[in-house]
């Protein structure tokens, strides 16, 4: 059905376009074909819709969190290093808090940053996160990661 109104649509921009160069070019008292018009019409309207197709999309709109009294963002950082301090010392905490939290921000940068949906394609998504960030993503962890490892994750998570 959207490939119909596409089409349809289309058509009616060329049509409209070779309508206009007809009159333009009778209004300069010109004989123009009117087969030479649809054409251009016809050019128009595929130039029209292939810019369209590969336009980029939009910047992502990165919602600001509500940074608290200060105004500079303290109380959301001092907030998420205290997920990542227990995090690192309480697997179950990990498993709850912070792995999700984890999760969720790598998928938001793979759909943000490079386009890619993890549901979707995972291949491309394993091969962009990395094999820690991938498992994570999968499996919960047995254990909590050491700092050296918690580390290494978020700097796999700041290159995506």
């Amino acid at each position: 059905m959207r490939a119909v109104r596409e089409a349809a649509a289309l058509l009616a921009v060329a049509a409209a376009g070779g309508g206009a160069l007809w009159v333009v070019a009778f209004g300069l008292e010109y004989r123009a074909r009117w087969d030479l018009c649809v054409v251009a019409g016809v050019a128009a309207a595929l130039c029209w819709r292939l810019t369209r197709l590969v336009r980029p999309p939009p910047d992502p709109v990165v919602p600001q969190p509500d940074s608290g009294p200060g105004g500079d963002g303290l109380l959301l950082l001092t907030g998420l290093e205290s997920r990542l301090s227990w995090g690192a010392t309480d697997a179950d905490r990990f498993r709850e808090r912070v792995r999700p939290l984890l999760v969720e921000l790598a998928d938001y940068r793979l759909r943000t940053r490079r386009g890619v949906d993890p549901d979707a394609d995972p291949d491309r998504a394993r091969q962009i996160l990395g094999e820690p960030l991938w498992t994570l993503r999968t499996a919960p962890p047995a254990r909590s990661p050491s700092r050296a490892e918690l580390t290494a994750l978020v700097a796999a998570l700041e290159r995506i």
